[in-house]
């Protein structure tokens, strides 16, 4: 507590010596709320202790001069002792820093001053439109500095962002008076930092460490490499400022005739003239037609507009947006390489607007994001399309001339350097767990790569995910067989009912930015040479799962999955406290083994529901839903989850089942029958895998026997199995058969949802099952009557999506085919003996859990 107050004592102080009365409040009120990253300040404290640091921003602005020397008196950084391109004033900073004289004069004092610099690379329009100033070089001076010294110089490029306006192609004339965003005037950046302080940041890019430069350039004069050193800060903040800011504005209908001059668009669409026998110029306003249809018109004005009222609606809804800000630093420092292309999880409507208002508010460009056209209907389609989205529709394989014309809306984008935001699992998740991704977008982003848009595209998984969604009760009813409603105005002005709810948090979290030429080099393929359509389709689908498996990674561990994880995989009636604690610690040691993000809630709080924490307030409104009911008995809490509401609270079991369901799997293959050898238990995890395969998301770029004989390992560790020699058995202790059986029991709905659609097989053979819909709408009246008798025990197993993948997974291994959209016995289950065969087969991993 003294060293705290000393510190305390200590900056107050160093602030007063600094700074007057007058500006000491000033910058407490505007500057401390500027969000200036952790990592930031290290790698700058980290830099002082080796070198003379050099601040290096792009334009000359008074309030990026003030902010930067209240932050480093702030951060008991050395502060700014010399500054180049900025003219005196009347602040008392310049009172202690050097604006005048020769350079090797004004960085030699602040050197002896234990301070640093500032240069601005250049005036803005204000200041030098007389004529009058010239800009002043010190690089050749800085150079000389670094050729002497015992230690470096390092230049380190910095952005301080607080205007919200992107650069017009075309300037106004209000820009060349008052400066541009890029290079904004005295009064444009006071008015604009004003509007925007609260939302403003510093931003800190890679450094130069000049004495490094100048031995990669032996042979250079001072004057050359002053010349390569300015030219490379002048790079990299510029694509530091287009990451943030994005590329200079088009008008929408420059946009639509830049990519109708698209000459692969005009190819395809000329060959769709020859095709159908019409005139081109038909063909090219069907195509200009479609485009308007498409493209987006994005408004800062909108956004402007929008951002408070989304605001106040999160706030009235939402108990706040925990993001993961260092992930997002990292994801916008990759975007100075290359574009974005933000791919989040889909599970609610909302996920439209989380990403948009989190980088609005943070001062960063809004990507365009691509939503589907059964959003586009009035008024809420022209107000989405303003604020950034795109509409494609669900299926066009039979338009020839939308394919191409949305195809080439895309390679525009790309070209131009847009951010973009698109989801690639297509829908929402109804059921809460990871979709399998959808490769149309992927494909159109890669070949737009390979045709030369753009040399590379940085990708990014985000995982979104809430404690509550808006839509439960609609999946809970589409999942249980009930037809999907269509968005409409209807649909949208019941948004009343959800603002008179509470949904918890929402969670933004960001996996590594991944380089699609980097995939590419590992992968064996040079980006410089032509690729054939096979090694396209292997490089689109690695990417479509490395994607998928990176949301995975980063998708957090909310109170409401731990609880409903636990809860749903008990088969007796009611779970006293007790077991409950016991199930969230274990799920709790597996998110903590695999670093999984838990909410800021979990952290330091107990996983007893009785006792006062988030997992507490988790159980509280389950019960208030109607989801958990609660007896007292003997003296215990018993709790039960309502069997009519199950399918409702799997929704967020299964946001964790990518983490489990590996030990899950494993647990299933060993409780068959243990001790088993090794081989065995791995064949038989093997064959629960593949029925699996478009339930979970595997780890990318791992073998089978990798992942199996680590999992194996991991469950050695929790001490639930024993590994002797060649053989796999229960370890001996209490509590490792029940706690097998909790993990295997994870994936009883998934097994019992696989065995009615096994059981549905005969139906086929009996003709009583047309196509896949009439398959599936049998299946989940099978699954009803299995339900009521008692032969399955989750009622979450009669689930529509999983039960399609059911589907899918036997044509996949021919125990279906499909011809003409109709569905008959296939190679694999030539008859109804066969199809009884994997009915036995799934059987046997449920016996052992009755």
């Amino acid at each position: 507590m003294d060293t705290a107050l000393l510190q305390a004592a200590n900056h107050s102080e160093a602030l007063k010596e600094e700074f007057g009365p007058i500006s000491r409040v000033l910058g407490q009120r505007y500057f401390d709320g500027v969000r200036f990253p952790a990592e930031a300040e290290d790698e700058l404290r980290s830099l002082h202790a080796k070198g003379f640091v050099v601040h290096v921003m792009r334009s000359t602005a008074w309030i990026n001069f003030l902010y930067l020397t209240w932050a480093m008196v702030r951060r008991a950084l050395p502060p700014v002792r010399a500054v180049v391109n900025l003219r005196p004033w009347f602040t008392r900073p310049f009172r202690k820093t050097a604006q005048r004289g020769d350079f090797d004069v004004r960085f030699t004092y602040a050197r002896r001053q234990g301070g640093s610099g500032l240069i601005f690379l250049k005036k803005t329009a204000l200041l030098s439109a007389s004529g009058k100033d010239i800009e002043e070089n010190p690089f050749p001076s800085l150079v000389s500095m670094a050729r002497k010294g015992d230690k470096t110089v390092y230049l380190v490029p910095e952005l301080f962002v607080w205007e919200k306006r992107t650069s017009r192609v075309k300037p106004t004339v209000l820009d060349h008076v008052f400066g541009s965003p890029d290079a904004p005037g005295f009064l444009h950046s006071m008015v604009a930092f004003f509007r925007n302080y609260r939302r403003a940041q510093f931003r800190v890019g890679e450094p130069i460490d000049l004495k490094r430069f100048i031995e990669e350039n032996p042979q250079d004069s001072d004057e050359v490499i002053a010349r390569k050193v300015r030219s490379a800060l002048n790079h990299h903040l510029a694509r530091e400022t287009r990451a943030v800011f994005g590329p200079p504005v088009k008008p929408p209908v420059r946009i639509i005739e830049e990519t109708l001059r698209d000459r692969t668009l005009r190819k395809a669409l000329d060959s769709v003239a020859t095709e159908s026998n019409r005139k081109p110029e038909s063909v090219l306003r069907q195509s200009r037609r479609n485009l308007q249809a498409i493209a987006a018109k994005a408004s800062p004005t909108t956004l402007a507009f929008v951002s408070p009222v989304l605001g106040w609606v999160f706030n009235r809804i939402y108990d706040g947006i925990e993001v993961d800000e260092a992930g997002l630093n990292r994801a916008l420092k990759a975007a100075s390489k290359a574009p974005l292309v933000l791919c989040p999880s889909h599970k609610s409507h909302v996920d439209y607007l989380v990403m948009s208002w989190v980088l609005w508010n943070r001062g960063y460009a809004v990507p365009l994001v691509a939503a589907g056209a059964n959003l586009s209907f009035w008024p809420l389609g022209p107000l989405l399309r303003r604020c950034g989205a795109f509409f494609l529709r669900r299926s066009f394989k039979d338009d020839k001339v939308y394919a191409a014309t949305f195809k080439a809306y895309v390679k525009k984008l790309v070209h131009d350097g847009v951010h973009q935001e698109f989801f690639p699992e297509g829908g929402r998740s109804r059921t809460g767990k990871l979709l399998q991704p959808k490769l149309g977008m992927f494909t159109w982003q890669v070949e737009s790569v390979l045709e030369g848009a753009r040399n590379d595209l940085i990708f990014v998984p985000v995982s979104i995910d809430y404690e509550k969604v808006v839509e439960s009760s609609s999946y809970s009813r589409e999942l249980a067989g009930g037809e999907k409603k269509p968005e409409d105005l209807k649909a949208l002005l019941s948004t009343p009912k959800v603002l008179a709810a509470r949904y918890g948090r929402i969670h933004l979290t960001f996996d590594e930015p991944l380089s699609l030429v980097e995939l590419m080099k590992s992968r064996g393929l040079d980006p410089s040479q032509a690729i054939t359509d096979e090694q396209k389709k292997g490089l689109v689908r690695a990417l479509g799962n490395r994607v998928m498996y990176g949301i995975s990674k980063v998708s957090t561990v909310t109170p409401h999955a731990l609880l409903s994880g636990a809860l749903l995989s008990h088969r007796r009636r009611g779970m006293t406290s007790r077991e409950l604690t016991d199930r969230i610690n274990i799920l709790r040691r597996i998110a903590e083994e695999e670093k999984a993000p838990l909410s800021t809630l979990l952290k330091n709080s107990p996983s007893n529901p009785e006792a006062m924490g988030a997992i507490q307030d988790a159980m509280r409104t389950f019960c208030s839903d109607g989801m958990v009911r609660t007896q007292k008995a003997h003296g215990e809490v018993i709790y039960q989850a309502e069997d009519n509401r199950r399918g409702e609270m799997a929704f967020y079991k299964n946001t964790l089942m990518n983490l489990v369901a590996a030990r899950g799997l494993v647990a299933n293959a060993l409780l068959v029958g243990a001790p088993a050898p090794f081989d065995e238990v791995k064949a038989r995890a093997l064959w629960l895998s593949r029925l699996f395969k478009v339930e979970f998301i595997y780890r990318v770029g791992a073998s089978f026997d990798t992942i199996f004989a680590e999992v194996v390992e991991r469950l050695v560790r929790m001490g639930l199995v024993l590994h002797q020699g060649d053989t796999l058995s229960v370890a001996p202790e209490p509590h490792a058969r029940p706690e097998l059986e909790f993990l295997a029991d994870l994936l009883r709905d998934y097994l019992e949802s696989y065995l009615i659609a096994a059981q549905t097989l005969p139906e086929v053979a009996a003709g009583t099952v047309q196509d896949r819909k009439s398959f599936v709408k049998q299946a989940l009246e099978l699954g009803r009557a299995e339900y009521h008798s008692g032969r399955i025990t989750a009622a979450e197993s009669l689930a529509k999506v999983t039960l399609e993948n059911a589907v899918a997974y036997m044509l996949d291994q021919r125990y279906l085919v499909e011809e003409d959209k109709k569905l008959k016995l296939g190679p694999t289950a030539p008859d109804v003996a066969a199809t009884r065969q994997f009915t036995e087969e799934i059987r046997r991993y449920l016996r052992h859990q009755s």
